[in-house]
């Protein structure tokens, strides 16, 4: 299959022979009693033309001038450039009504951008002009022609056994000078027409759909490439109902919308552009290695715009002879410049295996289309003969429509894969987003059971420990109270000094039941830490405000400021509270045991990323006159340090001023 090449070569070859099979030629059309009156009349050999260069040829003396025959092919006289030089076409045909009635005929040009057109008939042996139609043109209304068609359609009759000459005389000022002509009988005419309209309507129907299609898939995946193909659709269809003359029939008013009939020329150029820009996303190079190319056809896109603005101008200026003459030329060669900048995009694609299939497909579907347009342009300047197909706008059409389908179905498929790829992205994400709840829900399951745990231990410490250390403190203070109460006995002959024995023997059972106390206060703030699932910065000084005023001030005469910053609704888990509280706790232990100090202060600060600050800064002696008692091996010390760690901080203690303990986390920022 990398071999495979597809008939491109063959197609054109096999659309150049189309017409050698249309049979021999003649200089007379002859009507027959055995003609098909459905058929279109062939005119094959029986046409000639004539250039009128003098611009002022009439009859009768047209009649004796010199016609070349045409031949099989359909006139064609090439481009005219300006205004300055176009010359009126004289086609000439003699029809033979060779059965005993007179037969109806209908002359149709399939095209409608002809600046005039008329059509008249002589009668070869006196040579006298029999009729002549209005001299029409596109700007004639369908209603004020001789036949409502959106082409020109001119009806003669031809008696019984009778010759007549027909001589057709066309002037088009701007663009191709190419005359498709047919010759219908009534009945084939009358039934050619609904037919030609059904045909129309389904191709123009099914490019609509195919645009609408591209919407939809734009707007379900915003992929540019959907908005791109739409825009091409869209120009095929404007591209069609210019240039088959729907618009001179259903939208009269609108082809004067620009100058002259530079509306004619807007929507071609708009389908090569937007085929283009629908290249550059179809096949993008912009990041490969040849992405020159993607930056050249950048420039040929600005150079559309140019052509538009050439067209539209026309609308507040008019452009003086030798200026036109000049823009004809650089339109002419800026009309065509998308061609072979999208043949580089396939070619490079495919042989520099960038986008092999996508390169092949494309080429597939755009040969047809882009092979009659070919055609077109070498036979309009005069490098091949101009065949029928070339300028019947049906063929185009069902190229356009094969391109169409093609590229939809390669589309359709691209938005299979990129639909199976975000399913697939979905379904791992919903995997993922289960998972996740799955090990939140355990997580959840875990952490009630913490919480319930937490709960029972703080209910066993409570109603057990708390209770036996309560039954404790009531036993010795009525041992105590018993002991003071004990009458003096003579301790003559003892030797014992019962005097001074039993005050100090109260004073140590008091001292007991002060460390009980202890006991109970450090139990309860134990049971209000793990009692709580989180606390805030407010929640937490309050408390340390409690303890400090209850337990430092009042007991011990210590004067010690709290300060704690944060947000005050910021919360701290209870392994925060209670390792802060206790570093607290332990540090004003010592400075009241240690220091002799007077005023301590207590400084918190925490951050919303994790990082926090605790510092404790009393006036006492210092380290240097505590001797060991603040060496990392005290065991009060160890367990602050220990905590810091638990905190995710550094621990220091120093001197400065008196003694400072400090504990640090540094988090998303500096806290100093």
């Amino acid at each position: 299959m990398r071999n495979w090449r597809p008939p491109s070569l063959l197609f054109f070859l096999w659309l150049c022979g189309l017409p050698l099979v249309y049979g021999q030629t003649t200089d007379v059309v002859v009507l027959t009693d055995t003609d098909d009156p459905q058929a279109v009349l062939s005119i094959d050999g029986a046409l000639s033309l004539y250039i009128d260069s003098t611009r002022q040829q009439s009859f009768p003396t047209i009649q004796h001038k010199a016609f070349k025959p045409v031949g099989r092919m359909v006139p064609n006289v090439g481009y005219t450039g300006a205004t300055a030089h176009p010359n009126p076409i004289w086609l000439r045909f003699r029809i033979q009504n060779a059965t005993r009635k007179p037969i109806r005929l209908y002359t149709r040009i399939n095209f409608w951008c002809f600046d005039s057109i008329q059509l008249s008939v002589v009668d070869p042996a006196n040579d006298s002009l029999l009729t002549s139609s209005p001299v029409l043109g596109w700007r004639t209304p369908i209603e004020a022609r001789p036949v409502p068609d959106r082409n020109f359609s001119f009806p003669v009759t031809i008696p019984a056994g009778a010759d007549r000459v027909a001589y057709l005389r066309v002037y088009k000022l701007r663009g191709t000078q190419v005359i498709p002509i047919g010759l219908w009988r009534e009945a084939g005419y009358v039934a050619n027409m609904p037919r030609e309209y059904l045909f129309w309507g389904g191709i123009l129907l099914s490019l609509l759909f195919v645009a609408v299609m591209s919407l939809f898939f734009f707007i379900t995946t915003r992929d540019s490439i959907y908005w791109s193909y739409m825009f091409c659709v869209f120009c095929l269809i404007g591209f069609f109902f210019i240039n088959d003359g729907f618009m001179n029939q259903l939208a009269f008013d609108a082809q004067f919308w620009l100058p002259r009939q530079n509306i004619y020329f807007l929507f071609p150029l708009l389908l090569f552009y937007s085929q283009l820009v629908f290249i550059r996303t179809f096949l993008p190079l912009h990041r490969t290695n040849a992405r020159w190319l993607h930056r050249l056809s950048t420039v040929g896109l600005w150079a559309g715009l140019a052509c538009i603005l050439m067209l539209t101008a026309e609308v507040v200026t008019t452009y003086p002879p030798g200026v036109e003459v000049a823009f004809m030329r650089i339109f002419t060669l800026l009309y065509w410049l998308p061609m072979p900048m999208i043949g580089a995009f396939v070619v490079v694609s495919i042989g520099q295996r960038y986008y092999v299939a996508a390169g092949w497909l494309y080429l597939i579907a755009v040969s047809p289309f882009y092979l009659l347009n070919f055609g077109q342009v070498l036979a309009n300047f005069g490098l091949i003969p101009t065949y029928g197909p070339l300028v019947d706008f049906r063929w185009y059409a069902v190229a356009a429509l094969f391109e169409v389908l093609a590229l939809t179905f390669g589309l359709a498929y691209r938005y299979k894969l990129m639909r199976d790829h975000n399913d697939k992205l979905l379904s791992n994400q919903r995997e993922q987003e289960r998972t996740s709840y799955v090990s939140e829900v355990q997580s959840l399951a875990m952490r009630n059971n913490m919480l319930e745990e937490k709960e029972r231990i703080a209910r066993d410490l409570h109603d057990n420990v708390g209770a036996q250390l309560a039954l404790m403190i009531t036993s010795l203070l009525h041992i105590s109270r018993q002991a003071e109460q004990v009458p003096v006995l003579s301790g003559k002959g003892l030797g014992v000094d019962t005097d001074s024995r039993m005050p100090r023997l109260a004073d140590e059972l008091r001292s007991v039941v002060g460390y009980a106390r202890e006991a109970i206060r450090t139990l309860r703030e134990t049971i209000w830490a793990i009692n709580q699932e989180s606390f805030t910065v407010d929640e937490f000084e309050e408390r340390l405000n409690q303890y400090v005023n209850r337990y430092v001030q009042q007991i011990n005469g210590l004067e010690v400021d709290v300060h704690i910053e944060g947000d005050s609704g910021e919360p701290l888990s209870s392994v925060q509270v209670l390792n802060f509280f206790r570093i607290v706790q332990e540090a004003l232990s010592n400075v009241v045991k240690h220091a002799e100090a007077t005023h301590a202060d207590v400084q918190l600060i925490t951050r919303s990323d994790g990082a926090f600050h605790l510092t404790i800064h009393d006036n006492g002696r210092g380290l240097s006159n505590n001797g060991s008692q603040f060496d990392d091996r005290h065991y009060g010390i160890h367990n602050m340090k220990r905590r810091a760690e638990e905190l995710g901080g550094q621990f220091r203690i120093y001197e400065h001023g008196g003694t400072v303990v400090d504990v640090v986390r540094k988090g998303l920022d500096k806290v100093t």
